[in-house]
């Protein structure tokens, strides 16, 4: 099974990027190769040249990471685009259309950190189409029944109970494309009308509810702290909390990024971001 994990973006995320990477490489421990593939609109420069790097840095010849361009099919969205939300957004969605020379594709926001060997992750997919986890707001809300049928009616799915955040997805690749090809996704974008969170929308709109549902360690999207300001069932937030104890991947939400140096240490997510940074810049050559 040939695997890969890969990576989005545009602007000024390389950093994000690069540590989300280094927590990969820190925590492999697999003989497999591995391929991250990392999609840009950035021209080639010197940091991305350092990301390339990081497998031998840190003695993982098995692990290449390799930059992209972004498609051409990019340029056909011309509707559900903004400022916070470029085309580049639906990239994700396609890729693994598009890379059918990998079995499975882990996609991974540029604000995460892993806490495990990345295989872990891709073992959790089975013969399903999609993984992902719960969006944290749309569980904590599932609670109220009156929210969850607003929900549905809002963004058109069959059960928002089991609506799930697009910043960690897993795919399997040939099955994917047997439900969607690269022309149907620019349609569907172009010819939808989003509310939100657009890319997000049109995945749980396209296969909701037939979407693996990962435990909330696999993608943990807020804190501890954050808990005490939603009024919901104990059991909803024990859940989280339970896996606030064994998180497999860590997504820093909301704003700030722990890389904000005019922030204090929030949590212990905030520490252990910079400890990799740290780690990362030790190993950095010198300019």
């Amino acid at each position: 099974m040939k695997k890969a994990v890969f990576y989005t973006y545009s602007g000024q995320y390389e950093w994000l990027v690069a540590v989300s990477i280094q927590s990969i490489i820190e925590h492999y421990t697999s003989e497999q190769s591995l391929d991250i593939l990392v999609f840009t609109d950035k021209t080639f420069n010197k940091q991305q040249a350092n990301i390339r790097e990081l497998p031998i840095l840190n003695h993982k010849p098995q692990i290449k990471i390799s930059f992209w361009r972004f498609p051409s099919w990019i340029e056909d969205i011309k509707n559900n685009v903004s400022e916070r939300f470029p085309a580049v957004t639906f990239l994700r969605l396609g890729i693994p259309i598009e890379f059918q020379e990998f079995d499975t594709m882990l996609y991974l926001d540029a604000d995460t950190l892993v806490y495990t060997d990345i295989h872990e992750v891709f073992n959790q997919l089975g013969d399903e189409t999609l993984a992902g986890v719960l969006d944290i707001f749309h569980y904590l809300n599932s609670s109220d029944e009156s929210i969850l049928k607003r929900y549905n009616e809002i963004y058109n799915i069959p059960n928002s109970e089991k609506y799930v955040n697009s910043g960690v997805l897993i795919f399997n690749n040939k099955q994917y494309l047997k439900k969607w090809t690269i022309t149907d996704l620019v349609d569907d974008i172009n010819k939808s009308n989003f509310v939100n969170f657009p890319d997000q929308e049109l995945i749980n709109k396209k296969f909701n509810p037939n979407i693996l549902i990962l435990p909330h360690e696999y993608n943990y999207q807020e804190n501890i702290e954050f808990l005490n300001h939603w009024h919901v069932p104990q059991s909803y937030k024990d859940t989280l909390l339970a896996a606030a104890k064994k998180v497999k991947i860590k997504h820093f939400l909301p704003l700030p990024k722990p890389s904000d140096p005019l922030i204090g240490y929030r949590d212990q997510y905030d520490v252990d971001w910079w400890e990799i940074a740290l780690s990362l810049k030790k190993i950095l050559p010198k300019q």
